[in-house]
């Protein structure tokens, strides 16, 4: 074939993906034109952002996850708890990758309250035996925004102004049981240059969107297990 007709497989895209699967001896492919694609377009996403990305900047932040009654729910496998945690032991790798000098909490929410699995940190291993131990917990209960927050507030208000203080909510509900006008807590947010980004796991909830949308924040609702780790991995890098 014509080598000016033909071109690279690197300067035809993902026409001709296909053309690099290799079959195991199980008989099974290797990889799929469908995942290289997802994998050229994460890389993409990233090098887009490379304009607005502060580089060397130290993050603080605290991830909550609901882990309420609707956590439960079938309808991420093996359920919308298990795969966020499989997806945040993914995210811990990268994001200390990415962020050699930063830190990262766990708080969880159910049954109306807030619990700290771990305190702000550097040390992957102790992190990633937290995210196991949200792994096994039994979801019940209502989750509660606002005492999250509120337990969050308490850890980052005394962090230094020049460092990057913020919280990404993993949210599969529809309602929050709060205990008083969550717009103060927003104010006190913002006060703080707290910023509060949502993941949401079912559809689209309005407090969830006043709140990212009042702390510069991101907030989105996902299709599916993979919509879920793209939209997991663009907090991997801190955007002006």
């Amino acid at each position: 074939m014509d080598e000016e007709e033909s071109g690279y497989r690197w300067q035809s895209g993902y026409e001709k993906t296909w053309e690099a699967l290799k079959e195991t001896q199980e008989g099974a492919l290797e990889t799929s034109s469908i995942e290289l694609a997802a994998k050229a377009s994460r890389r993409q996403a990233l090098l887009r952002k490379v304009g607005n990305v502060r580089l060397g900047i130290m993050r603080h932040m605290y991830i909550v996850i609901d882990a309420s009654d609707c956590m439960s729910e079938q309808d991420l496998k093996p359920t919308r708890l298990r795969c966020t945690t499989k997806l945040l032991e993914r995210f811990v790798d990268e994001y200390f990758d990415q962020n050699p000098i930063s830190q990262l909490g766990i708080i969880v929410t159910k049954d109306k309250k807030a619990q700290k699995i771990i305190d702000l940190g550097s040390n992957q291993k102790k992190i990633l035996d937290a995210i196991q131990k949200v792994h096994d917990l039994q979801c019940f209960g209502e989750p509660s925004l606002q005492n999250s927050i509120e337990l969050v507030l308490d850890q980052l208000k005394g962090m230094p102004q020049h460092t990057s203080k913020e919280i990404l909510i993993v949210f599969g509900s529809l309602t929050s049981c709060d205990p008083a006008e969550i717009s103060e807590t927003v104010q006190k947010l913002k006060k703080n240059g707290i910023r509060v980004s949502v993941i949401g796991l079912a559809a689209e909830v309005r407090i969830c969107k006043y709140i990212s949308r009042e702390t510069n924040g991101d907030y989105g609702v996902i299709i599916d297990e993979h919509h879920f780790e793209q939209d997991d991995r663009s907090f991997l890098l801190t955007i002006i």
